[in-house]
């Protein structure tokens, strides 16, 4: 295919997609045009460090269409290349396993006993000795290099925020797909929905007041107290922690109410199903 003759690329299986990638000369001409596009063939060649030319052009062959195109001459990398690139330098295919354990400042939500962090390859989670994991979320090994756990934790949790700021306008953040709602539960303490995506294995149980913590009207709220919520511990929140701050209002149609109560101000957002924020008001 050439691009601009409005012929889409083939769809591939995703071994078939991998198995392009499965060559140390096609890997180092992806990172090479990630990290400067618009190359000729003669630049590209030289960079990689590949004397035969015909050899070379087998493996760039190879690649077109679906992890590089040409334009005028000069090669380019697709999307896909980007995202493979991006994943090789996460080290999360090629670095080694790292484990580290520390005791935090954190507090269990249930029994308020101090929690202990560990990263265990490429996981990042918070547990307590009686209640066991009370947090997890995934950290790239790149990442969570030359960070301390408190660093580690520090970025953890903005990630996690980012995440969950994504997950509830309704895209999976592993694969971009549409995500389904579920209706709120209290299986334990707290009001809860399960998003889950209608594209991969991914889901999450999210406390219902987790979702409204990077609302413009919550932001606002800390950031009138001295706070910025987005860089604020989850498990840190009064209101994420107290089972009374989010509610039922209604089952036909949903509507939830989370309640925000910090100093003497009092926020509530009514929510409906799809965790959408109808409705705020502020005392």
């Amino acid at each position: 295919m050439t691009e601009g003759d409005g012929v889409e690329t083939a769809s591939l299986f995703p071994a078939e997609a991998f198995a392009v990638l499965s060559n140390e000369t096609r890997v180092a001409i992806v990172e090479t045009l990630a990290e400067e596009s618009g190359l000729s063939f003669a630049e590209l060649r030289k960079r990689v460090g590949v004397s035969d030319a015909g050899q070379f052009n087998y493996h760039l062959s190879k690649l077109q269409d679906r992890f590089v195109s040409k334009r005028d001459g000069e090669y380019h990398p697709q999307y896909a290349a980007l995202r493979a690139v991006g994943a090789i330098r996460s080290g999360i295919y090629t670095s080694g396993s790292t484990t580290e354990t520390k005791e935090t400042d954190y507090d269990c939500p249930t029994c308020e006993s101090l929690l202990t962090a560990t990263y265990d390859r490429g996981k990042l989670f918070l547990e307590c000795d009686e209640h066991e994991k009370v947090f997890q979320t995934m950290v790239p090994p790149t990442a969570a290099s030359n960070r301390t756990i408190e660093a580690l934790l520090s970025y953890a949790n903005a990630e996690v925020q980012r995440d969950i700021e994504h997950t509830v306008d309704g895209n999976c953040h592993i694969c971009t797909g549409p995500l389904s709602c579920s209706s709120p539960e209290r299986p334990e303490n707290l009001l809860q929905v399960v998003l889950s995506c209608e594209n991969c294995w991914n889901y999450m149980h999210l406390p219902v007041a987790v979702t409204v913590v990077r609302h413009p009207a919550v932001v606002s709220l800390y950031h009138d107290h001295g706070i910025d919520v987005r860089s604020e511990p989850l498990l840190s929140l009064d209101f994420v922690r107290d089972p009374e701050s989010a509610s039922v209002l209604s089952e036909d149609p949903v509507r939830m109410r989370v309640t925000v109560e910090l100093g003497e101000d009092t926020l509530q957002l009514t929510l409906d199903g799809e965790l959408n924020v109808l409705e705020t008001e502020r005392e």
